[in-house]
Formats: C-alpha cells, structure tokens, sequence
C-alpha cells in the first residue's frame, strides 16, 4: 500500500511544549500525542489533496492497540480533516482546538483514510489523572 504522505521540512526547533495532562507537543521531532496516537503535519500527495482541499494535513503516524484513539477507530496513516466541526491542515490547527476542549468533553474527528472517510468519536475520560 503506497501512502504517498511526504513529511515536511524546514520545521522550527524548539523544546517540548504541553497542553495539558493528557496531549503533549514536541516542537523539535514536530509531533503531538493524544490519546494514544502520535501525529505529524505533513505534504499530501495529489489524491488527498484534491480530497481534503489542501497541500497540507495532520497524519496519524502511530497508534497505540491499548489505548483511546485505537479504541475509538484510528488507525495508522489516518488524515485528519476536522475535529470538532473545524477543519485542520496544520498541528497549530490542532492544538489550537485541544486548547479549547473541556477536558471532559468528546472529541469528534473526521478522518481520512485509505478506505476513504470515518468519524470517530473519543474522550478524555479514561486518561483523567
């Protein structure tokens, strides 16, 4: 299966940053982790492009089997195309809503993957300290 994902360069170093207990941001290796997934911003490849309306977007480059995200339906070389009702094409997007969502609220993802669109539905919940 070709991906056809390109990671991006020319990213700014920095020292890990945190938003909260439970999502975590590493300026320098430009990843942020969440409920068990680890994301990445990347270059989109034509099809998804043209499906997503943008060069850029938030893959999923690993989800953990034991934990929420996997639980909740993400998988591996999923593109995150919004959460909660707005539309991400960059890890700032992302941590910009995370920053806002009540801790004990659900978050709504759509996603696209290889098979083509899903919603998911996760929460904090479980990860409450």
């Amino acid at each position: 299966m070709k991906l056809g994902l390109m990671p991006r360069r020319g990213r700014k170093t920095g020292s890990a940053g945190c938003l909260g207990s439970r999502v975590s941001y590493d300026a320098q290796k430009a990843t942020l982790n969440l409920l068990g997934m680890t994301l990445t911003e990347v270059v989109l490849d034509e099809e998804r492009s043209g499906r997503l309306g943008s060069r850029t977007g938030v893959v999923v480059l690993v989800v953990d089997a034991t934990r929420d995200a996997y639980l909740g339906g993400v998988r591996n070389g999923d593109v995150v195309a919004e959460v909660n009702s707005v539309r991400i094409t960059r890890l700032q997007d992302l941590k910009r809503v995370l920053q806002e969502q009540d801790p004990h609220d659900p978050i709504f993802m759509f996603l696209l993957a290889g098979t083509g669109w899903r919603f998911v539905n996760l929460s904090f919940i479980s990860s409450l300290p």
